[in-house]
């Protein structure tokens, strides 16, 4: 598997340039490649499974049209995550209030395998009921905290704990300085511990 997987990358450049010349089967490999880290980072910053779905279709339909502009600058998996980032934070910028409203929250159960969880569960360790019950409140309350982070936060957010993305990355993918980073990731990782242990103002 892993074996394949690395000849599929050294057939990269040919396949990038076959697509950009509009051959479809060899864009097919392509999005099979790259499909679950793109469906990853924009499930992570979205929370919601139809609009994630949206996006990712909108992520590979930007890619093919601009192959053509791709000129290799970057990481073929860089340049594609660019686009994935930018389009989810439009529409985190388009849609706060249906993500707010229609977000899936923390506790619930995945209905398909190919849906990351946003955050792993809590493992029950013979808890009580009344234990479990608070667990169960501390994350549903953490996933209303998530909501209410700016997007920009919450893309740097995802990024880096749940991606596990390094900072020159992130800078990369959100086109941004490495300070910034820094500085946007210690305000969310901030605000959301305030939130969560109701210190938020």
């Amino acid at each position: 598997m892993a074996q394949s997987r690395e000849m599929l990358r050294g057939m990269e450049p040919d396949l990038v340039e076959r697509a950009a010349r509009g051959d479809r089967k060899a864009f097919e490999q392509i999005v099979a490649e790259h499909l679950p880290h793109v469906w990853k980072v924009v499930y992570r910053m979205l929370r919601n499974k139809e609009d994630a779905e949206d996006v990712v279709q909108e992520v590979f339909l930007t890619a093919f049209r601009s192959l053509p502009l791709y000129r290799g600058e970057a990481k073929l998996s860089t340049w594609l995550h660019r686009i994935a980032v930018t389009r989810a934070l439009n529409r985190l910028d388009l849609a706060s209030e249906k993500v707010a409203r229609a977000s899936v929250p923390l506790e619930s159960p995945q209905e398909d395998d190919d849906v990351p969880a946003p955050i792993a569960t809590l493992p029950d360790r013979g808890r009580t009921p009344l234990e479990a019950l608070e667990a169960k409140e501390l994350l549903r309350r953490l996933a209303d905290c998530l909501q209410k982070l700016p997007p920009a936060w919450r893309a740097v957010l995802a990024l880096r704990d749940a991606e596990s993305r390094s900072y020159e990355e992130i800078a990369s993918l959100l086109q941004i300085a490495l300070g910034t980073v820094r500085s946007r990731l210690a305000r969310a990782r901030l605000s959301l511990k305030d939130c969560v242990e109701g210190r938020a103002s």
